[in-house]
């Protein structure tokens, strides 16, 4: 049976903290101490080192702009998002590429926003903010077409085999 992992108590945080301080100033002691402290605590890196969850934090604010209802209704919205496009057997692949295809679809929501909200612009800043526009909108498709050509090259993403050995009874 695998071990369960737990989460650090309040005393592991405030030594954590302590060593961090030292760890960020190049002690190399204290980094070693955080690297076991990582391999010992899977829960912690695996939430701190979530590049997706970052970006969409990331996303999330600069979209927002401090409003906690639009900043909760664009998490709630996301998960729903996520939701919808993962299936009940999702690999590491499939979760990635759904991770691109949100990251760009806040994006470009982001910069929509900007250029539906900023009617006094140059000229170039304007040519600037639509050539970010297109180009993000490029990468959403992109990241679209990969997850479902993704979805249609691996047909069985539960890693069973798609044929059979024996032929189905008749009798049965």
């Amino acid at each position: 049976m695998a071990d369960e992992q737990k989460f650090p108590t309040s005393h592991d945080w405030t030594v954590l903290n302590a060593k961090l301080k030292l760890a960020n100033g190049g002690d190399k002691e204290a980094i070693s101490w955080l690297r076991n402290f990582l391999d010992d605590n899977p829960l912690v890196w695996q939430h701190v080192g979530d590049l997706s969850a970052v970006s969409e934090r990331a996303w999330i604010a600069l979209i927002s702009n401090g409003d906690a209802l639009f900043s909760e209704s664009i998490r709630q919205k996301l998960t729903v998002l996520k939701e919808e496009l993962m299936e009940e057997s999702a690999s590491a692949m499939d979760k990635l590429l759904v991770d691109s295809v949100l990251a760009t679809w806040l994006e470009i929501h982001y910069l929509r926003s900007v250029d539906a909200n900023n009617k006094q612009r140059t000229i170039t800043q304007a040519s600037l903010l639509m050539k970010r526009l297109e180009s993000a909108q490029r990468r959403h498709h992109a990241a679209m077409k990969d997850l479902v050509q993704f979805r249609k090259l691996m047909p069985n993403r539960a890693g069973l085999p798609g044929l059979r050995i024996f032929p189905a009874s008749k009798h049965a």
